[in-house]
């Protein structure tokens, strides 16, 4: 073997990149390299930097770091589980050396999910802001699958027509339950409430990904079938030490996502901290915290909490003094009149002292309620729903004598 051929070289800085464009000596030498592991590592840590720097508390809320090593070590090792049989790797080498070097070869892939990192909520609309997300979660996505399927076709020496499939498959299986559990998931949280666009969007997105995958799992089945071939080389490759420098850029990297999110952490823990005090239904504390606090002390681009749910207690209101800031008191109004135009159930006995106190609820409610009785004739489902019960609420039937 020629001392100097990529697997006898270990890993260099520019190999980051190269590896990114399926260079096969990049992946050669990932493969071979000792400390691969530890470099992958620190590139999943700078994706969950780059994933949630902007909504997430980094000091607080572990699933930055913890959701990352846990999903990559269940998905990547059942895909490794998938193709070793077909690609009969346990003849050709270790077998869990082998898994080691396919989890640190999607490790090293982390890279790609620094697209999230750009901020399209502050740039446009909510909904076009999802819309960016969605296209950069499949542009991620394809591009993490094409390397893979590059690494092993390189390492293993098999068509990529051969790997092509057999690394897609399980991909798309696991595609297709995650998006359909995310879509039930969306829809429970939202459970008797009209979805938000940006929620619709997401879930019809969930389940347009979730059938895609189905039948795509049918076509690779038979693609698998009619592509042959067998490992000739393991994954692994003999061990050597990485270059020192590549260990300084991968410090440099983390050090650089590390000084982004550190401006954004403040506004993103008070954040975080209302929506605990909210979560403990300590509505007091809340408003108080909340109270004392400017907009500007919030993410610009999201809305205060509460989170997830149109609904908003009534006790946050009923807490709020009457010196409470122009603009907190606006949001929370805001948001009681969004719950009450997605709520089925109106005007509840909960929500009396809360609508005498703000009289611009109903009125802002009757005004919604109007607009609907004006185009009666082309209401979806759900807004004739809402303008029955707003009906049969506000004008009872009058009682038997």
């Amino acid at each position: 073997m020629n001392p100097k051929s990529p697997e006898r070289l270990g890993m260099r800085p520019i190999d980051l990149i190269l590896f990114l464009c399926g260079n096969r000596g990049a992946i050669e030498r990932v493969a071979a390299t000792r400390m691969a592991w530890l470099i992958g590592a620190i590139l999943v840590l700078t994706a969950g930097i780059a994933r949630n720097y902007d909504h997430l508390d980094l000091l607080r809320q572990s699933e930055w770091f913890i959701g990352p090593f846990a999903a990559s070590m269940v998905s990547i090792i059942f895909i490794y589980l998938w193709i070793s049989g077909p690609l009969k790797l346990r003849q050709v080498g270790p077998f869990w050396r082998q898994a080691g070097t396919f989890l640190v070869l999607a490790w090293m892939t982390a890279p790609c999910a620094w697209l999230y990192a750009i901020p399209v909520e502050s740039m446009t609309d909510i909904v076009t802001a999802t819309k960016w997300n969605i296209a950069f979660l499949a542009i991620v996505a394809f591009w993490r699958v094409a390397i893979i399927v590059r690494a092993v076709s390189v390492l293993t020496e098999v068509s990529w027509l051969r790997a092509l499939p057999l690394v897609l498959a399980p991909a798309a299986l696991e595609a297709m339950l995650g998006s359909r559990f995310q879509a039930l998931s969306l829809i429970g949280i939202m459970g008797g409430i009209r979805l938000p666009p940006e929620t619709q969007l997401l879930v019809d997105a969930a389940n347009l990904t979730a059938s895609v995958s189905f039948w795509l799992l049918i076509a690779l089945f038979f693609l698998t079938l009619m592509a042959k071939g067998v490992a000739k080389r393991p994954l692994s490759r003999p061990t050597s030490p990485a270059s020192p420098a590549l260990f300084a850029v991968t410090a440099v990297l983390m050090l650089i996502w590390t000084v982004i999110a550190v401006p954004q952490h403040p506004r993103i823990a008070n954040r975080y901290e209302l929506q605990r005090l909210i979560d403990a239904r300590d509505y007091q504390a809340a408003a108080a915290f909340a109270s004392a606090k400017s907009r500007t002390d919030f993410p610009p681009h999201y809305d205060i909490p509460p989170q997830m749910y149109p609904w908003l207690p009534n006790e946050l209101l009923d807490e709020l003094s009457m010196d409470a800031p122009t603009w907190l008191r606006e949001e929370w109004i805001n948001r009681a009149i969004a719950s009450h135009k997605e709520m089925n159930t109106l005007f509840q006995e909960r929500w009396q002292k809360t609508i005498v106190r703000y009289p611009e609820i109903p009125e802002a409610i009757d005004r919604h309620a109007a607009e609907l009785r004006s185009r009666s004739k082309s209401l979806s489902e759900d807004e004739a729903r809402w303008l029955s019960n707003y009906d049969q609420q506000n004008n009872p039937p009058a009682p038997s004598p």
